[in-house]
């Protein structure tokens, strides 16, 4: 797989988290080429997510609107939507203690001994 290359214009939270998802991804060998744009709707979505949240503990959870009334802040359903698609992703790639009891056991595959390392194991030539 070529190397996935974390979009530059995300938060620096969803940056650090994404650096940990790629390292993790990447010892098990599951990522492939083909995987680069569900990792960036992962990292956007986690960075929208982080900045709508940042944006609700500034503001507080309500807005006045045009008409004077008490209403629901647009970041709430922008936090609420990022959060569901980043956790879909999320799944996708075991990324969820949920997700991950899901997923096959993958066992390492063990390197079979070349004939030379099974002479100096055994101490006899093997054929």
């Amino acid at each position: 797989m070529k190397k996935y290359t974390i979009p530059t214009n995300i938060e620096s939270g969803a940056k650090r988290y994404m650096e940990g998802v790629l390292a993790g991804l990447e010892d098990t060998g599951i990522l492939e080429t083909v995987d680069t744009a569900a990792l960036d709707i992962l990292a956007r979505n986690y960075s929208m997510f982080i900045k709508a949240s940042s944006q609700l503990e500034l503001e507080g959870m309500t807005i006045t609107n045009q008409q004077g009334n008490l209403v629901a802040h647009p970041a709430i359903k922008i936090s609420k939507d990022a959060q569901t698609q980043a956790l879909k992703v999320m799944k996708e790639f075991g990324l969820t203690a949920l997700a991950r009891k899901k997923l096959p056991k993958m066992e390492k595959e063990k390197e079979e001994d070349s004939p030379f390392e099974q002479f100096i194991k055994q101490g006899k030539e093997v054929r």
